[in-house]
């Protein structure tokens, strides 16, 4: 056990390994580009973030990357530039993290939950295809836990019905879909990079597109409406004298957090290659276990953000405590949005979404778990099913 991982907990006799669902994996390359940035005295959108959105235009093959402050504001901003608002509908499936539906109603416009597939947490297609009305302007599939959604079907239902398709890629960062990397598909797709992303800013977000009229919007959304960063301005004659060419917000990421991005992005492979390995420990443990059943995936092609378990029988609050009472977080990801008070007036049934949150529980999956670590995570969960019949 990792020393790093223990705490005391009051009550217990002796501290005992605590293990988060997620933690981020920083080193010393990490500090030492923040501190290179806090001897420059440029804190502020820089050469930093150019690099970084640059850097993660190449991997996945994109003409444009606009990075911002978080993946909230991604989907916000991606929403806006395609002038979604007042009266228009964007079909979203319901099990999400509450940032998917704030963004979408910060516009004005009316989110339109739509059901997932039961085997995989990913949109089911067929059921957002029957909410399609007038006034729907957009699909937003989630990417769910890092693996992908049915992106031909996606993309055929968004060129028949003339609707625009924004993912919500949060989990997915190095995910691909057929070999194509997540983020060169859709019209616009979201990237978060938080805490526990697969990697991590600090705090900080990003959006792709192809489309250059799409990119320039997201330009001066991002940056108060202005088409160039202060750095920029800095470095050009004349600079200071600046034209707001629209409307925007203060989104932009700074170079505090894109030292922190370039640095991860370096890391990515690797990080890829530990989770995956973890989650194929953790298939292999709990495929054949009565009492779970594994969710679809491809690890072929899949960043996993973290690892999530079917807990049949009603068993999800019972093994969660008998998780915890052994220093093992878990979470459920995610309460379904159409069950928040401040979304009711958009609720609707939506079977598959209600009967997954019923059984979803996500266990520890980070880079810095050990093999140790993981086989004390299997062998607590094996024992809450051989003790409990």
């Amino acid at each position: 056990m990792n020393t790093a991982d223990k705490q005391t907990h009051v009550g217990r006799e002796k501290t005992v390994p605590t293990f988060p669902t997620s933690r981020p994996s920083l080193g010393a390359e990490e500090f030492e580009a923040l501190q290179a940035v806090f001897e420059s005295r440029w804190l502020g959108t820089g050469a930093l973030t150019k690099q970084f959105q640059d850097e993660i235009a190449t991997l996945l093959g994109v003409r444009h990357v606009v990075a911002v402050n978080s993946g909230t504001a991604a989907m916000h901003i991606a929403l806006e530039a395609l002038g979604i608002g007042g009266g228009d509908e964007v079909i979203v499936p319901s099990f999400t993290f509450v940032s998917t539906i704030q963004a979408i109603v910060v516009t004005g416009a009316r989110p339109v939950f739509c059901d997932i597939e039961l085997d995989s947490g990913q949109i089911d297609v067929t059921d957002a295809i029957s909410r399609i009305t007038p006034r729907t302007r957009a699909i937003l599939p989630v990417q769910y836990g890092g693996s992908t959604a049915d992106m031909d079907r996606l993309l055929q239902v968004a060129r028949e019905h003339s609707l625009r398709l924004v993912e919500d890629a949060a989990h997915a960062f190095g995910s691909t879909y057929r070999g194509h990397k997540i983020g060169s598909l859709s019209d616009i797709t979201c990237f978060s990079f938080d805490p526990i992303k697969n990697i991590t800013c600090g705090t900080g977000g990003a959006v792709t597109t192809n489309d250059d009229g799409l990119a320039y919007k997201l330009t001066l959304l991002s940056n108060v409406g202005l088409p160039v960063d202060s750095w920029t301005r800095l470095t050009q004659p004349d600079g200071q004298k600046f034209d707001v060419a629209g409307h925007g917000y203060r989104y932009r990421m700074v170079d505090l957090n894109a030292a922190i991005g370039l640095q991860q992005l370096r890391k990515a492979d690797q990080f890829r290659r530990r989770k995956v390995e973890i989650a194929r420990r953790y298939d292999e443990a709990f495929r054949d276990l009565p009492g779970i059943k594994l969710l679809r995936r491809d690890w072929n092609e899949t960043f996993p953000f973290h690892y999530a378990i079917r807990v049949l029988d009603g068993r999800q609050a019972g093994l969660a405590s008998h998780l915890r009472a052994s220093g093992i977080g878990t979470t459920v990801h995610f309460t379904p949005n159409h069950f928040h008070t401040a979304f009711a007036a958009y609720a609707t049934k939506l079977p598959a979404t209600e009967q997954l949150f019923n059984e979803i529980l996500t266990l520890p999956l980070y880079v810095d778990l050990s093999d140790e670590d993981a086989e004390f995570v299997i062998g607590q969960v094996c024992s809450f099913f051989r003790e409990s019949g």
